[in-house]
């Protein structure tokens, strides 16, 4: 057998074991960092997910990101989070630089008023010159 497809195969070997990122991934897309309700984009160069927790008039959104290839290298990469009200103001935005490692990573939170009977919606993408998009976008109702 030649060395990548040798290589090729114990990845994958590794990755069904659980191993390796991909076994966790696939138990991160199943069972959410945070409890709520989730949104993950499966493009791209990283695997982004967004959560949302609403209670009352309180939404709190949460990115985490988590590599897509074994091959992956520790390094940091740029995120931009955006959340609004739809058809109303914006509660925020930020645009942390987060040190992804080989797991499942916090990219950051958003929090904010959602008025009653209103939606609120929020992107999370990477920045990175380059790299395909992974955008994943997530729209939540008030609960009151």
């Amino acid at each position: 057998m030649n060395r990548p497809l040798a290589i090729l195969a114990t990845s994958a070997a590794l990755t069904l074991a659980g191993a390796l990122p991909g076994a966790a991934l696939a138990s991160a897309s199943a069972a959410p960092s945070v409890p709520g309700t989730c949104a993950t984009s499966y493009r791209g160069v990283v695997v982004n997910e967004i959560c949302a927790i609403v209670s009352g008039d309180q939404v709190t959104f949460h990115g985490r990101t988590t590599p897509t290839s074994v091959t992956w290298t520790p390094r940091p990469v740029p995120f931009r989070l955006t959340a609004k009200v739809v058809g109303g103001a914006e509660i925020g935005t930020i645009t942390p630089t987060v040190n992804v490692s080989w797991s499942a990573t916090p990219v950051g939170m958003i929090s904010g008023v959602l008025p009653c009977g209103s939606t609120a919606e929020a992107t999370l993408e990477t920045t990175e010159w380059g790299w395909p998009p992974a955008a994943v976008t997530l729209s939540v109702a008030a609960s009151c």
